[in-house]
């Protein structure tokens, strides 16, 4: 059975853009503007260069497999020209609903790109992935393919450091948490998981953990979660999984 995602784009000006692609489950895809002719607009741009020079405001994603519900949200992220993570983007799958205010209006041009990671429902070790927005703006997204009943580090989808190598010295104030397995991350037993991604200093202390959302909500996209902790070089985010 095939996975699409999709997203609406609302700007500044009131206009709107619709992105739709089939995906690559455990990949990052982009999304080009909808080119099924269903809606008014030129298809098979990118979100840059199909929207030149206005402010994105609002975006929502969601995932929908064919003839079934299975499909599930990972994350989505705003690629910058320069490759590096721009904006990120709240989602759900099949019957998720309303249209969601980004953390900051973003100016487009070409170059940029909205992509999408999606993963199917299962009860299975699956990839954990973390959405961070800091006080200075900067955002990231951490993942890491589980393990079951080992610790696996979850790294930058950008540069594959850690969350203390790409966010040292920056303070962190909201996040989103997503790992779609049918019975969480720690469903058998409390001996061997761990039932939420949890970041600690180089000396074990822990500075914040995080529990997932399944990224298959029917009612409302993944949520931001409001926190406070500063990021340390040896800092490190870890996830624990039993299945």
């Amino acid at each position: 059975m095939a996975t699409n995602a999709s997203a609406i784009c609302k700007f500044s000006d009131g206009s709107i853009s619709y992105l739709r692609n089939a995906v690559t489950l455990d990949a990052r895809t982009e999304l080009l503007t909808d080119s099924s002719g269903l809606v008014n607009q030129a298809g098979g741009l990118s979100v840059g260069q199909a929207n030149q020079g206005k402010t994105l405001t609002h975006c929502q994603i969601k995932v929908q497999t064919d003839s079934a519900t299975t499909g599930c949200f990972s994350y989505a992220v705003g690629i910058g020209v320069g490759g590096n993570v721009e904006f990120a983007i709240q989602g759900g799958s099949t019957q998720t609903s309303g249209l969601t205010r980004l953390k900051r209006p973003v100016r487009m041009m070409t170059g940029m790109k909205i992509e999408v990671f999606c993963q199917a429902l299962a009860d299975a070790v699956q990839y954990g992935s973390l959405a961070v927005y800091c006080a200075s703006g900067k955002v990231d997204v951490f993942q890491g393919l589980a393990v079951d009943d080992t610790d696996v580090s979850m790294t930058s989808i950008i540069s594959g450091s850690t969350i203390g190598e790409a966010l040292v010295g920056q303070q962190v104030v909201c996040w989103y948490a997503t790992y779609p397995a049918t019975n969480g991350l720690a469903d058998t037993g409390v001996a061997d998981g761990v039932s939420a991604f949890f970041c600690e200093d180089a000396q074990g202390q822990l500075k914040s953990m995080m529990f997932a959302s399944g990224g298959f909500s029917y009612n409302q996209p993944v949520q931001w979660v409001d926190d406070s902790f500063r990021i340390s070089q040896n800092d490190t985010l870890t996830i624990r999984a039993n299945v």
